[in-house]
């Protein structure tokens, strides 16, 4: 298994003490794809990652969107692969984090009767399982034919006394998912992701123009008007399937509640797999304005008038 990369910036010598920050880890990586021996391969990476954050210090470690199995798996590879929220996959993330005492953030492929889900699992230092949720706004053709929508609204989870949200890639394009988790007090989201450039359509044509690259624009402006940090998890590399190919961006980041990245991949960690470690530390961010404040200005009395259709 090839070594993981270690890119930390803004990381104090103490990590951030109880409520005053959380010290983060995003895994960017390639790895096997549609198989059950590929489950077990990046089930080992990520133990192996889950001690390799701790070495470091970290209070969360996350992984990019349906880590065990792979994103391009179709029908037939999530009917063999998808797993209940009490199964192999999620009991080896609750070992994990329990045996290096930080909280973990799975995303797999869920089973739950006839339903399938496109989910994250949290697990906590203690071993507990935090949240487990269901992704609510599936993205394109092949997301919809093979899960169901999740009904629930995204979890806040507490991490080393700091409330971190959670969203599922195509999630983290949707601005009222951020305004809803700041109203929870989350001061940090965190996104697995799987953002590629060109991918399958359902008709086998490649799109002619690539998936936009949200870390561009969306991610620093939700993370500067709801004053959070966000961090975006990616896959690099290539995933080749029966269901198609895609490139991945390698695009994983963590940005500022003023817009600004703290750490984002370069080109170094787009060729190897990494793990990015940075402090996010609320307080270290100065206000965004002497009076303004977007969070206490919003006029929640007009939401009913912003949800009206145009």
């Amino acid at each position: 298994m090839a070594r993981v990369r270690v890119n930390a910036r803004l990381v104090r010598r103490e990590a951030p003490g109880h409520a005053a920050g959380v010290r983060l880890a995003l895994y960017q990586g390639a790895g096997p794809v549609g198989t059950p021996d590929a489950v077990e391969a990046n089930l080992a990476r990520l133990r192996e990652v889950a001690e390799l954050a701790a070495a470091h210090g970290a209070h969360l470690c996350v992984f990019p969107e349906k880590f065990t199995t792979g994103y391009a798996i179709g029908v037939e590879q999530r009917d063999e692969l998808a797993e209940h929220h009490d199964g192999p996959s999620v009991d080896a993330a609750r070992h994990a984090a329990k045996t290096h005492g930080l909280t973990l953030v799975l995303p797999y492929p869920e089973r739950s009767g006839r339903r399938f889900y496109d989910s994250i699992a949290v697990a906590g230092p203690s071993g507990t399982l935090l949240a487990n949720y269901r992704k609510t706004h599936l993205y394109g053709a092949a997301e919809r034919r093979n899960y169901s929508f999740g009904e629930e609204l995204p979890p806040v989870v507490p991490v080393n006394g700091v409330k971190v949200g959670v969203l599922n890639c195509y999630e983290c394009e949707f601005p009222p998912l951020y305004q809803y988790l700041a109203a929870q007090g989350a001061k940090v989201v965190v996104g697995p992701t799987a953002a590629d450039y060109h991918y399958p359509l359902a008709d086998g044509r490649r799109t002619l123009v690539p998936y936009p690259d949200a870390t561009r624009h969306i991610i620093p402006a939700m993370a500067c008007v709801w004053r959070l940090f966000v961090a975006y998890a990616n896959r690099r590399g290539w995933e080749d399937t029966a269901a198609g190919s895609w490139q991945y961006r390698g695009n994983s980041g963590i940005w500022g509640p003023d817009g600004e990245a703290v750490l984002a991949a370069g080109d170094d960690d787009r060729a190897d797999d990494t793990l990015l470690i940075a402090d996010c530390v609320p307080a270290a961010i100065p206000a965004f304005s002497p009076e303004g404040d977007h969070r206490a200005d919003n006029r929640l009395d007009l939401v009913p008038v912003l949800r009206r259709p145009v």
